[in-house]
């Protein structure tokens, strides 16, 4: 995860040193992206009920978290031919490492799900399930690569930002 880290950091200090101006291939990646993973539609388990609250099932974030691996990994794989290894792949390479690290928990999920519920669950035990199946601990956990996501993010959205007025 240091690795994910350190090109986020390193992404940052170049935007705000100025020593890297995000290239026109660079911008349209990052905005394709942001609008894609913006756009991601919730997923819930099979025979998952919706949350009652508007954040969403656990779950569903960690679902989401997939996605946007698959998001970034795809993205990635067809800018290859474009772009060089440079910041703006480093950086995006980085958001989708840090993702893609709530794969196992998500296969897990699914997999526990799908042994316990043959019929859809009520709210309330969906609710008891994620207590059971995504104990506190873990939770810290994943709002510790929840954080990182974020501060990638803002480095992505700073980047189309600098980009954009650094022209």
């Amino acid at each position: 995860m240091s690795h994910a880290v350190d090109a986020v950091d390193a992404a940052a200090i170049a935007l705000n040193e100025r020593s890297w101006t995000p290239s026109d291939y660079e911008l349209t990646l990052a905005r394709d992206f942001l609008t894609r993973r913006d756009g991601l539609p919730p997923r819930l388990l099979p025979g998952m009920p919706a949350c009652p609250s508007p954040q969403g099932w656990v779950t569903q974030h960690v679902l989401w978290l997939e996605d946007v691996s698959h998001l970034a990994d795809g993205l990635l794989a067809a800018w290859r031919d474009w772009l060089a290894d440079g910041p703006m792949v480093a950086l995006l390479a980085a958001y989708a490492n840090l993702a893609r690290s709530a794969v196992p928990l998500a296969a897990q999920l699914a997999q526990d799900w799908a042994a316990e519920w043959q019929a859809p669950p009520s709210a309330q035990e969906t609710s008891w399930w994620e207590d059971w199946r995504l104990p506190a601990e873990q939770r810290r956990q994943i709002d510790a690569l929840t954080d990182r996501l974020i501060m990638a993010g803002a480095v992505v959205v700073m980047a189309v930002n600098r980009g954009e007025t650094g022209r």
